[in-house]
């Protein structure tokens, strides 16, 4: 039996473990869908088991036939070695006989004729055990090319199996690297949410950005053009992952002069949350979609006026249409 790759070893040990990796108290909005994938996925690998189960136990009897086509092989050369050995011995003592006229000579010359019907009986004997052998050793011959050829086809079907095998178990690591990947990202969107209550906010919150970060209450800052600031900056990395500010619906995504790569999210308490400077979208964030608190929607850049400066998010908070100053919105699900 072959080494299993490593993949598969993996995924095998995580298989059996699958039903305990998602969390109980997944996000409740997601919960039925989690559950649905989840179960899903499990009928998925479980049909994926059972054939690399197949698949192994496919390869174990191809690699016994071909182990018992190699002793049968090998017991035919031996056979085959002793069939030569005694055609040669013969070959040398009929060279040494003499011919057919002096076969004759050798079965009249007797005198009488019952010693020469036994001298005839004799050389015929001769004749049918060399016949005999020849034609032994034809036969061995013949099986053994079969022999070698049912070899050839069986190793091309372990091989085959193998691919097989190999194949599997790199669409099961894959699967389960998925839901890995998923229950990662439910575990950490969950420490990231806080039900917050009081007065302004009413719902599950979470921080817009992955950290390291840092904010201050920057409302009513000078502006260029004699401009207030509207917002609040929160710094980060480049690339940082942004994150829904609570449950909602993406409502617009665009560019702008100011802002650069810019994103609306609509929440579901009525609020309009407004975020700019992104380096980009997440995949699969298109207007429309419904995000949770906490979810990957962008990343962190210094697009439209803040080229050249430090990567932050412009983050605004329009509750009834109207700005409001977003620290104290943001100080609470941030720290």
């Amino acid at each position: 039996m072959p080494r299993l790759p490593a993949t598969l070893t993996r995924a095998l040990a995580l298989a059996t473990a699958l039903v305990t990796l998602l969390p109980a108290g997944v996000i409740a909005q997601d919960l039925d869908d989690v559950v649905r994938e989840r179960e899903a996925l499990e009928v998925e690998l479980d049909d994926t088991v059972a054939t690399l189960e197949d698949l192994r136990s496919r390869i174990a009897s191809a690699e016994d036939d071909l182990a018992a086509l190699g002793d049968r092989e090998a017991e035919l050369v031996a056979t085959m070695a002793v069939v030569r050995q005694q055609l040669e011995l013969r070959a040398r003592a009929t060279y040494m006989r003499r011919g057919p006229a002096e076969q004759a000579s050798f079965i009249l010359s007797s005198g009488s004729p019952g010693i020469a019907m036994d001298r005839a009986r004799l050389l015929e004997a001769v004749n049918k055990r060399e016949l005999g052998t020849i034609e032994g050793a034809q036969a061995l011959s013949e099986q053994l090319e079969q022999v070698r050829t049912l070899m050839v086809e069986r190793s091309e079907e372990l091989a085959g199996l193998e691919a097989d095998l190999a194949a599997q178990a790199e669409l099961l690591g894959g699967q389960l690297d998925r839901v890995l990947d998923k229950e990662a990202e439910l575990r950490s969107r969950e420490e990231r949410q806080r039900i917050i209550s009081n007065g302004v906010q009413n719902g599950t919150y979470a921080c817009i950005m992955a950290p390291p970060y840092h904010f201050i209450d920057s409302w009513g800052f000078a502006r260029s053009g004699g401009r207030r600031h509207k917002g609040t900056d929160v710094m980060g990395k480049y690339g940082a992952q942004v994150y829904a500010f609570t449950n909602g619906t993406i409502s617009t995504l665009k560019t702008n002069r100011l802002g650069g790569i810019v994103l609306y999210l609509r929440g579901d308490d009525g609020v309009r949350y407004y975020y700019a400077h992104l380096s980009g979208y997440a995949d699969g964030i298109r207007p429309g979609k419904r995000v949770e608190a906490g979810e990957l929607i962008a990343y962190n850049g210094n697009s439209g006026n803040a080229r050249g400066t430090a990567p932050h998010i412009h983050f605004e908070v329009s509750p009834g249409g109207g700005q409001v100053n977003p620290y104290p919105w943001l100080a609470p699900a941030c720290f």
